[in-house]
């Protein structure tokens, strides 16, 4: 086969650099959502099972500042239980997804970590883990994950915006 109708290794490369980009971009969307949803919570605790087989993220909790559990998830996986509402325009950005349903958030979380598993989730802050989660990674346990809800400067501007204010930059002149 002639080497000119062969695909570079860089085709593959640009496309897994253009799927992360992607995967985090997606990321700050279920973020903002769950800040709308639970405007007092600080993070989206997120756990991994012990079993190397099955290293799927699962949901646990929505945390405040100071590691107060704001929304139990964990057992809604299971049911037909709804999040609460978000403004439309967020609620546009997940297409025939409902945000609303804690499976579907499951599964883009699932879906953006399947990406680059390990990249994006990065462990919940030591100060806001429990008691008990503290006892079982002491014991062998895994270190529950931790997703801020909101960025403490704007992905797009940086300093520029507030927490909860998004500015565009000024225009260069």
């Amino acid at each position: 086969m002639p080497a000119a109708t062969l695909t570079p290794v860089s085709v593959l490369d640009d496309a897994l650099a253009k799927a992360r980009a992607a995967a985090r971009a997606v990321l700050s969307l279920v973020c903002e959502t769950l800040h709308h949803q639970f405007p007092t919570g600080a993070y989206l605790v997120l756990t991994r099972p012990i079993d190397d087989y099955d290293d799927d993220v699962s949901l646990d909790s929505i945390r405040d500042a100071h590691g107060e559990t704001v929304q139990d998830l964990s057992p809604y996986g299971r049911g037909s239980y709804r999040l609460p509402a978000v403004p439309d325009d967020v609620a546009a950005l997940w297409g025939d997804t409902d945000p609303r349903d804690p499976r579907a958030v499951l599964n883009l979380v699932q879906r953006i970590d399947g990406v680059s598993p390990y990249e994006f989730l990065d462990f919940l802050p030591s100060e806001l883990r429990t008691p008990e989660e503290v006892q079982a990674e002491n014991g062998g346990g895994r270190t529950p994950l931790g997703l801020p809800l909101r960025a403490a400067d704007c992905p797009v501007h940086g300093a520029l915006c507030e927490p909860d204010d998004h500015v565009e930059p000024p225009a260069s002149l």
